[in-house]
């Protein structure tokens, strides 16, 4: 048995004066203490003793403080833009992958409300990217009312609205991405999520949202044609979901808030069920919810075309 002296640190247990002699005993650190009871040093079984006490009440302060060293380091390895990209994933209108029924509810203050409902046919090409196919059946006025959108990786995605009164579609550019969606508080960009898809992110730190443990992540848009300027994201670390979205402009005015109400793990994929987008500036909101989703993969391509958008 091999033992090293390293010094003689002294303190007070109970008020009586100990001095402690750092040692090594088989290459492992320990301590020999002197106390002010004893005359002389420990015997080494007593010192051993001693070491393996010391050690049981040294234990978890250094875990304790390990820990916390090692927060920084573990937040450090998050990978902001890795979950943003996830975040894309779970589109509340369940247009990446999906057969789903649905149902708009836009109010305002004043409590006017106008309800939409929607079936959707969906299928990822080139993932996250997507093609979806969306029909209204209410309001009256909005029955045969028909949506096509194929997201692309480069260039503008594809974008067709179908009115049946017009017997034909007309193709919705870049530039009409700010406008409303059916007049609820989605607009087009909304729903191609490119302003998500092509961005920078940045780690804000760690936040609890309700119960759930989760990243606040500010997004920086990077396509010119962007129509917002930053987005703080709050993503539940356990699942990537978002639960909480704000959008600024380049002023930075907040102009709306997405908050997730509701959330389903089908298939072994989550999707956002119910989801509310508050009008900062208007005082009004549009809550959406997903009645029924089936996760589909064999929706057929040849569905995804114009031609079958005109079809009623």
């Amino acid at each position: 048995m091999q033992m090293v002296s390293r010094g003689w640190p002294r303190g007070r247990a109970g008020g009586v004066t100990a001095v402690c002699l750092a040692t090594e005993v088989n290459r492992h650190p320990c301590y020999i203490v002197q106390h002010a009871m004893f005359p002389g040093a420990l015997t080494l079984t007593r010192a051993l003793f001693v070491c393996a006490a010391l050690a049981l009440v040294a234990l978890p302060a250094a875990a304790k403080e390990s820990k916390k060293k090692d927060a920084p380091a573990a937040a450090a390895k998050v990978d902001a833009n890795a979950i943003v990209a996830k975040a894309v994933d779970s589109d509340p209108w369940g247009l990446g992958g999906a057969e789903v029924k649905g149902r708009v509810i836009v109010s305002d203050k004043a409590g006017t409300t106008r309800e939409l409902a929607y079936t959707a046919r969906s299928r990822q090409h080139d993932p996250p990217l997507s093609k979806a196919i969306v029909r209204f059946s209410k309001p009256a006025d909005m029955k045969g009312v028909g949506f096509l959108q194929i997201q692309k990786k480069d260039g503008d995605d594809d974008r067709y609205l179908y009115l049946p009164e017009l017997a034909r579609s007309r193709r919705i550019a870049g530039k009409m991405r700010s406008s409303a969606f059916m007049g609820t508080d989605f607009v087009y960009a909304d729903l191609d999520r490119a302003d998500l898809r092509y961005s920078s992110a940045t780690l804000l730190g760690e936040e609890k949202l309700g119960k759930y443990d989760t990243w606040k992540i500010q997004v920086t848009p990077s396509r010119p044609d962007a129509i917002y300027a930053k987005l703080i994201v709050w993503v539940r670390q356990d699942n990537q979901l978002p639960l909480k979205t704000e959008y600024y402009n380049k002023a930075g005015v907040l102009l709306k808030t997405q908050t997730t109400l509701e959330v389903k793990r089908q298939d072994g994929r989550w999707y956002v069920t119910r989801t509310i987008m508050k009008s900062e500036t208007e005082s009004r909101q549009s809550e959406l919810i997903l009645e029924e989703l089936i996760p589909r993969t064999d929706i057929d391509d040849g569905e995804f075309s114009v031609r079958n958008l005109e079809k009623n």
